[in-house]
């Protein structure tokens, strides 16, 4: 009897965990259906947040912000990103290959790829404007902390586009009060904690290109795709599906955002798209098990100088601000690192990982974590955290002030909780301070 309600137990379980795994996978598939932004992953433009700052609690004054910033909009990384696709259209066009929309797409291209020469890689206009959007919100609803002649430091990674955001950002700041005394620096100096990387091997990893390729030929299937754009698609390379996918994500952000290749595919082929680039980054910067748990690990130092420079700021220390303008993996790794919303979840299921992880919301273009530091009179100290300005959490307890009721609105944490709960992770680190 005893073993039968064990089995039906784990069956249950089961069950549930079946449910909910369809229940993430529909929902994206929803989302998808409803805006095809969705499937553009970190190539999605940064989403304008539809509510401001939290009302403090009663008796704390905002004093410090702590910050990390992925760039804004940028062009693609290299040009054969744009000239491979574009010269596979133009060679099957100079044979009669080409269906009309096949046609369409090339002329299509033609116009983004004119636009992107030798821009590549390049934050964009739209990319420019994200950071002082964030910026002048940052300031308007905190102006306690950015007011007077308040002390901000500034650093960027020493990639351009990451410098051209700090400076639309700052330049921003300074917009609203002229008196800020802005500190902005982009050194290799800063690289260690900014944007490090591992030339030792410091953090195990683990090589899973066979697993992604086995993903990938599972989930990708182009031959619809293919079919509408040539006449004959027999012996041509499949990447076209697959590069296409890209850049319709990403010219969204760029000075031809009136150019769309949505179009060309169906809800099922995004939400396949996604899945996959969704999955391959969980493998590279969450918390995955089959990289033995180990990649957030390579913020370490990052965390632990946010958690050096926040402390000094409580410590009445010379910087209201610290703002820092880095890339998606630094982030997407960083927030893991601090389990922030629970994406520092490990999950071995591959259909699952939606469940915890969805780069669209971690790392959009411009994508942010604000931390802003709170204190009353007594000396007590608390954080609110923000991940692309809507509110985000930990699994610790929040604070709650002596004799309130517990309340259902914004999250505020103690610092020192904050402090002990990384601390206790940072711990179990490879990577040693002063790397």
């Amino acid at each position: 009897m005893h073993n039968t309600k064990i089995f039906f137990s784990i069956i249950s379980t089961v069950l549930i965990l079946s449910a909910a795994t369809v229940s993430a996978q529909e929902s994206l598939r929803q989302r998808i259906s409803e805006n095809p932004l969705v499937a553009a992953g970190n190539g999605n433009v940064y989403p304008i947040p539809e509510q401001g700052a939290p009302k403090a609690l009663k008796g704390f004054k905002p004093f410090y912000i702590s910050h990390y910033s992925r760039h804004g909009s940028r062009w693609l990384i290299r040009r054969e990103d744009y000239q491979r696709p574009l010269s596979i259209l133009q060679e099957e066009y100079s044979r009669g290959n080409l269906t009309v929309l096949g046609e369409d797409v090339m002329h299509r291209l033609e116009i983004v790829c004119k636009a992107a020469e030798s821009r590549y890689e390049e934050l964009t206009v739209k990319g420019a404007e994200q950071q002082r959007g964030i910026a002048r919100r940052m300031f308007s609803n905190y102006p306690e902390v950015l007011g007077n002649d308040a002390k901000v430091r500034a650093r960027s990674t020493i990639v351009i586009r990451c410098i051209l955001s700090m400076n639309a950002f700052t330049n921003a700041l300074a917009g609203c009060n002229k008196a800020l005394d802005i500190n902005a620096d982009a050194s290799k100096h800063d690289m260690y904690y900014m944007n490090w990387h591992d030339p030792e091997h410091i953090v195990p990893d683990k090589d899973l290109r066979a697993v992604t390729d086995s993903i990938n030929k599972a989930n990708i299937h182009p031959e619809r795709f293919m079919s509408s754009i040539f006449k004959n698609p027999e012996g041509i390379s499949n990447a076209l599906y697959s590069d296409m996918y890209m850049i319709c994500g990403n010219v969204q952000g760029t000075s031809v955002s009136d150019v769309s290749f949505w179009d060309l595919f169906t809800t099922d082929e995004l939400y396949s798209l996604y899945y996959c680039s969704n999955a391959g980054w969980y493998f590279n910067h969450g918390n995955s098990p089959a990289k033995y748990n180990q990649r957030p690990f390579v913020q370490s130092n990052l965390l632990r100088t946010i958690i050096t420079q926040a402390d000094d700021a409580v410590r009445e220390g010379e910087f209201a601000a610290d703002l820092r303008f880095g890339h998606d993996g630094n982030l997407s790794s960083l927030v893991t690192l601090m389990n922030l919303n629970g994406l520092g979840a490990s999950v071995k299921e591959i259909d699952r990982i939606s469940e915890v992880w969805s780069i669209t919301d971690i790392i959009p273009m411009a994508a942010n974590l604000q931390m802003v530091f709170y204190r009353n009179k007594a000396g007590e100290v608390i954080v609110h955290f923000s991940l692309n300005e809507k509110e985000a959490t930990l699994p610790i307890e929040t604070y709650q002030p002596d004799g309130a009721k517990k309340s259902s609105t914004a999250k505020y944490y103690l610092w020192s909780d904050v402090k002990s709960y990384w601390n206790d992770i940072l711990a179990r680190s490879p990577v040693k301070s002063g790397i």
